[in-house]
């Protein structure tokens, strides 16, 4: 599963890359600051899952979806989102794949991955616990 994060902190990137590091089936294939960015990435890096931080994009999960799956046909979003945020019950209205909590991010990524793969029992044996 190839992943992509657009939006999300320098600090959380890195830990997303310690995280699938020793799961040869998950690969971090890039980082964006930007939906201009992610857009001409994501087609280029064959991303199959994008990790997206709306609120620190500043934008409308509504139109974003939309444009990042026109660009990449196929590609699974998860928004990733604060508890009190905003943009959790609108990214899940618009059709994002899912919603995951950064409070319970490595949890809910895994139970997320786990679905995707369709096993059970550990994942990604680089994350830091």
């Amino acid at each position: 599963m190839r992943i992509f994060l657009v939006g999300l902190s320098e600090g959380f990137a890195r830990s997303v890359a310690r995280y699938v590091n020793g799961d040869p089936r998950v690969a971090l294939t890039g980082v964006a600051p930007s939906l201009a960015l992610a857009g001409i990435m994501l087609p280029v890096t064959q991303t199959a899952l994008a990790l997206i931080d709306w609120a620190a994009l500043g934008a409308s999960p509504t139109d974003s979806l939309q444009t990042l799956r026109l660009g990449r046909p196929g590609l699974r979003i998860v928004c990733v989102v604060s508890e009190a945020d905003a943009y959790s019950a609108e990214s899940a209205r618009v059709g994002a794949d899912a919603v995951i909590s950064k409070d319970e991010f490595a949890e809910e990524l895994e139970a997320l991955l786990q679905g995707y793969f369709g096993e059970r029992g550990a994942l990604c044996g680089g994350r830091d616990g």
